[in-house]
């Protein structure tokens, strides 16, 4: 194989591939790119860590021979991200030795044969749906800080998508803090008189790099739905995972309807508080474990506090505050990142009682869309 492309087309499809290689596997292919020439004058990349996988092509400034063979992706990236010029020729021979050069600078590395990468999975499928990709990243990132990375639960590790043909909904959920995001949009058929509704949920660590993937696009992208995978397919790049094969939580009925406590409060404001209440509560000294924050309201006050063994700290502000006064300890961080995930002037905070869980929902209406969080309190011990 002898090929040469631009190092800027490049590196555009091979940056977000590298978020799909394994570097933790047995198998030596896994580890590596496979690059493949094309019959229409293309080049294509593939990477894979055997749950979710990148399909990439771009245009190539001439394909002397045509080829398909595995190189290992990080020496590949590294070797291509510090070329001097913008065409990069790679040329493969018999013997696996692989060449690459740029101006008058060259590397060699070894390469496999590209029969050894793992059959991909079928990345076409006749159930799926077209949505605006900007939607899909903003409530991607208003949900994965409520993903669990280690549960028994499976469908905890991942975001549940319930696909309507006027609304998206994704939901998340780690036992301790549960978020829900909902977009009113349109939501595209793949093909005419084919129903979009449909649910699926993708694993945490697929959402991350597909985010990645998505960028500052503004453009739609397309979601096929197999079995086992969810296709998302985004200009040239192809994004594929499998999901997760398992009911979701019946999240509708543990949000809690009777409380009877409201406070709004400025959102940027209350995040600030949060922080400097944070630096006391994380503190871990001699095991003792981490500190929690405490939220005290009392008349049109709000007031954070945390204590530990090396200090305290107190912060109060003004809110509106419908109810009863209320005093609950929550981990500083599950509130920090609800709060940062959500947005708008101010936020509307409800609450019970000191070991009832407290929901967080914009005070103001926002067209169109509507994040709801739930967070667990903790026991307080007040000889802290």
């Amino acid at each position: 194989m002898k090929i040469t492309v631009t190092k800027a087309a490049l590196m555009e499809k091979l940056t977000p591939a590298m978020g799909t290689v394994s570097n933790k596997n047995t198998i030596t292919s896994i580890e590596g790119v496979l690059i493949e020439t094309l019959k229409d004058g293309k080049i294509q990349i593939s990477t894979y860590d055997m749950n979710k996988g990148v399909r990439a092509t771009l245009d190539a400034v001439s394909i002397e021979r045509e080829g398909k063979y595995i190189i290992n992706a990080q020496r590949f990236y590294q070797t291509v991200r510090v070329l001097p010029e913008d065409e990069i020729t790679i040329e493969v021979n018999d013997r696996l030795n692989c060449f690459i050069t740029s101006g008058k600078a060259s590397f060699s590395i070894f390469a496999m044969n590209g029969q050894d990468f793992p059959n991909l999975p079928e990345l076409t499928s006749d159930k799926g749906f077209t949505v605006s990709a900007e939607i899909i990243k903003k409530m991607i990132g208003k949900v994965t800080h409520s993903i669990a990375e280690q549960d028994n639960r499976p469908m905890l590790c991942g975001a549940f998508f319930n696909i309507k043909k006027d609304e998206i909904e994704i939901v998340s959920c780690d036992s301790f803090t549960l978020s829900k995001c909902n977009y009113k949009c349109e939501v595209g058929s793949l093909f005419d008189g084919v129903s979009v509704d449909c649910s699926f949920i993708m694993p945490g660590h697929a959402l991350g790099e597909l985010s990645k993937i998505l960028g500052e696009s503004e453009d739609e992208v397309t979601f096929y739905l197999s079995r086992k995978h969810a296709i998302v397919k985004s200009g040239d790049i192809i994004f594929f995972t499998r999901t997760i094969d398992s009911e979701y939580i019946d999240y509708n009925r543990i949000m809690p309807k009777d409380n009877d406590i409201f406070v709004t409060v400025d959102r940027e404001r209350f995040l600030d508080g949060l922080e400097r209440a944070n630096i006391i509560a994380e503190e871990k000294i001699q095991g003792s474990g981490r500190s929690y924050v405490k939220i005290i309201t009392d008349g049109q006050f709000i007031s954070l506090s945390s204590t530990s063994v090396n200090g305290n700290v107190c912060d109060e502000m003004d809110c509106v505050h419908e109810g009863g006064d209320i005093e609950i300890g929550f981990n500083c961080r599950y509130l920090i990142n609800s709060i940062r995930a959500a947005e708008g002037e101010n936020i509307r905070i409800t609450m019970s009682g000191p070991t009832r869980a407290i929901t967080i929902e914009p005070a103001e209406e926002i067209e169109d869309f509507n994040y709801y969080y739930m967070i667990l309190p903790v026991r307080m011990n007040e000889q802290r």
